[in-house]
């Protein structure tokens, strides 16, 4: 089972863990695209790979399971998508 977090220091010291951006998109929706934690990526690399936030979200949680990434880190600055937004995690 992944592990969400809220901040990136929540994770174990040198875990592998991947990225939720949430963000505010152009043209005012908020939008999530999954990156590993260090990769830099511009405003229009992050649009070009966004979804919608529920769908980034469930997608995130399954590419964490599917490659093994036991910490999941939904990086939510602007609080876009609170806890209480997110979508129940399907069970196999």
């Amino acid at each position: 089972m992944t592990r969400v977090i809220e901040r990136r220091q929540d994770a174990a010291a040198g875990a592998e863990v991947f990225e939720l951006r949430v963000f505010q998109a152009r043209n005012g929706g908020a939008r999530a695209c999954i990156v590993p934690v260090d990769l830099a990526v511009t405003l229009d690399m992050m649009e070009d790979m966004s979804t919608p936030l529920a769908d980034a979200y469930l997608a995130a949680l399954a590419l964490c399971e599917t490659e093994g990434v036991a910490t999941l880190w939904v990086h939510d600055p602007l609080d876009l998508f609170p806890t209480s937004d997110r979508p129940e995690r399907k069970r196999r």
